[in-house]
């Protein structure tokens, strides 16, 4: 039995061949291939064999369980810190694009009055022109204007002697 790569451990190395019953100089052997020292090997394949891996990964895992519950708490203020964070830039963002989306349509509020009261007047204007025989209180005088220039026509320039 061969490593592969660094997925397969030394512990899973001994429980295995344990398991699958190999002589204790083949266990010793693949030990040696993996770079343990003959004493270091020997010792762990008496805890292999005394079954003691087991014990000690159960150990192990209670271990890591009982500091995660405990780095839990931590990272769970943590992430609400966060995101109490977040949630303010967000708001202030949402509020000056809000305050920018206002004042933009301010100002196309202003611009469509002053459209329709342009409007507005144009209609009066277009309603008054519509009706050229009422004066609107506007003084017309086309006659006395042509009969000026008639005259003008007809009279003699003064003739210098």
């Amino acid at each position: 039995m061969k490593v592969q790569g660094n997925e397969t451990s030394i512990i899973e190395i001994i429980e295995k061949m344990v398991r699958e019953g190999r002589p204790q100089k083949e266990i010793l052997k693949e030990l040696k291939s993996v770079g343990i020292k003959e004493e270091q090997a020997r010792k762990l394949l008496l805890l292999g064999e005394a079954d003691t891996f087991a014990l000690l990964k159960k150990e192990i895992k209670k271990m890591v369980k009982e500091d995660m519950k405990a780095e839990e708490e931590i990272f769970r203020k943590l992430i609400v810190e966060i995101v109490k964070e977040e949630e303010k830039k967000v708001e202030e963002n949402l509020s000056l694009k809000l305050e920018e989306l206002k004042s933009i349509l301010d100002e196309k509020i202003k611009e469509e009055e002053k459209t329709e009261k342009k409007t507005a007047k144009m209609k009066e204007l277009m309603k008054l022109l519509s009706h050229p025989e009422t004066t609107h209180g506007i003084k017309f005088d086309f006659e006395s204007e042509k009969i000026k220039k008639q005259e003008k026509k007809h009279s003699i320039k003064e003739v210098k002697l």
